[in-house]
């Protein structure tokens, strides 16, 4: 019995799927909240596809006006308004770019910001958490979306049987 333990497990590991390794370096900084975590009001949800439902991000308790800072170190590789929304993406060393939406930014494409540093303010206008404001924090690497939270050292947990 206790042979079939090791099996077991690499069984439920292939069915469930292994959480992601944990970011290497420094842990991100809370985009709002002046650094505090703040309120989660909606987590990741993974889509089954590429085009699938799914939450490719995390929403953060705000308020409208709200300062939203860079996470970490990286590069501005978009900022425009999508759907009526202001976004941002910062793509950082690691490979992985973190997406905010709804942002007012007057960063442009290049601008190399700083961890904490302010990449604009919560925009106006309707917000897909309404009737509460939020902040869209994504994570993506190329063309995998990623839960931003491991970035800010919470640990996934997975349950498996027990043998």
């Amino acid at each position: 019995m206790a042979a079939t333990a090791p099996v077991a497990l690499a069984l439920a590991g292939a069915l469930v799927g292994l959480p992601p390794p944990p970011p290497t370096g420094p842990t991100w900084l809370w985009p709002v909240g002046d650094g505090a975590r703040p309120a989660v009001a909606a987590s990741f949800d993974a889509p089954d596809g590429r085009w699938g439902p799914g939450h490719r991000g995390i929403d953060l308790r705000t308020t409208k006006g709200a300062r939203v800072t860079a996470v970490a170190d990286g590069v501005v590789t978009h900022r425009a308004a999508i759907a009526g929304r202001g976004t941002v993406s910062i793509t950082h060393d690691s490979g992985v770019r973190s997406t905010y939406e709804p942002v007012a930014s007057d960063l442009t494409v290049g601008d190399r910001v700083r961890r904490g540093q302010r990449v604009g303010r919560i925009g106006a206008g309707v917000n897909h958490c309404a009737p509460l404001t939020c902040l869209h924090l994504g994570a993506k690497r190329a063309e995998d979306y990623l839960d931003p939270m491991p970035f800010f050292g919470a640990r996934r947990v997975i349950l498996l049987p027990v043998p």
